[in-house]
C-alpha cells in the first residue's frame, strides 16, 4: 500500500503526519518505507535523528517518482510519501504513485480555500488513475473548531472524504519529532498518541 501525505500549501503538518504514520506502521510490524518528495527534506531529517533502523527512508524529488517506486512496492508493506509544495510535476507524480492520498488541512477558511490547489492536481492525476482522497483536519485548538472545520469540508465531498480523526495542537507532536520518535513512542498514553493511532486505523483499515 502506498499513501501520499500531501498538500500544495506549506505548514499544514504533512511531514509530522507522514513520520508518525510510518512509526505506527513499524510498531505494527510492517516493513515501512518513508519517501521524502519535498525539497525541504523534513522526513529525511526525522529519519536522521531516529535511533532505531526500523523505518527505511529515501529522497525522490523528481517527476518520475511514480515509476521509481514500482520496484519498492513489492518489498515494503507500506510506503509513505511526504509530498507537496509548488513543484506541481513532482507532486502530481507522488499522487499518481499512491493508492491513497491524505490531504492535511488546517481549520481556517483561508486554508480551506487553499485546499483547492491540491484538489486541482488530484483531478489532473485522476485522468491516469482512480485515486481515493481523504482530508484530515490538523492543528485543531478545540472540539468546536474541529466540528466546524469538518462541516465546512463537506463542500469537497465529491473530491474526497473528510476523516473523523482530527489532530489537535499538542506539544507532543513537536517534542517527539525532534527526537526522531513518533508520539506513540514519546508519550504512549497521551492524547496525541490516541489521535495518531485513530488516524492510522482509519486511513489504513488496520487495527
Amino acid at each position: 500500500m502506498v499513501i501520499t501525505v500531501g498538500s500544495t500549501k506549506g505548514g499544514v503538518g504533512k511531514s509530522t503526519i507522514a513520520c508518525n504514520l510510518a512509526v505506527e506502521s513499524s510498531l505494527a510490524g510492517i516493513k515501512t518505507l518513508l519517501v521524502d518528495a519535498d525539497i525541504q527534506g523534513s522526513s529525511l531529517s526525522f529519519r536522521g535523528t531516529r535511533e532505531t533502523d526500523d523505518i527505511q527512508a529515501m529522497a525522490i524529488t523528481t517527476p518520475t517518482l511514480h515509476k521509481d517506486l514500482k520496484e519498492f512496492e513489492r518489498v515494503y508493506g507500506l510506503i509513505l510519501i511526504d509530498a507537496g509544495g509548488r513543484e506541481s510535476a513532482v507532486f502530481r507524480s507522488a499522487i499518481v504513485a499512491c493508492d491513497v492520498l491524505l490531504i492535511p488541512v488546517l481549520p481556517s477558511q483561508y486554508d480551506l480555500w487553499a485546499a483547492n490547489d491540491t484538489i486541482k492536481l488530484l483531478q489532473e492525476a485522476r485522468a491516469y488513475k482512480d485515486i481515493p482522497a481523504y482530508f484530515v483536519i490538523n492543528q485543531v485548538t478545540n472540539t468546536k473548531i474541529a466540528r466546524e472545520a469538518i462541516e465546512a469540508m463537506q463542500g469537497f465531498s465529491g473530491d474526497g472524504k473528510t476523516l473523523k480523526s482530527a489532530l489537535f495542537t499538542r506539544t507532543a507532536y513537536k517534542s517527539s519529532i525532534v527526537l526522531g520518535k513518533g508520539v506513540s513512542e514519546y508519550e504512549a498514553r497521551g492524547k496525541a498518541a490516541q489521535e495518531i493511532r485513530a488516524l492510522y486505523r482509519e486511513i489504513t483499515g488496520r487495527r
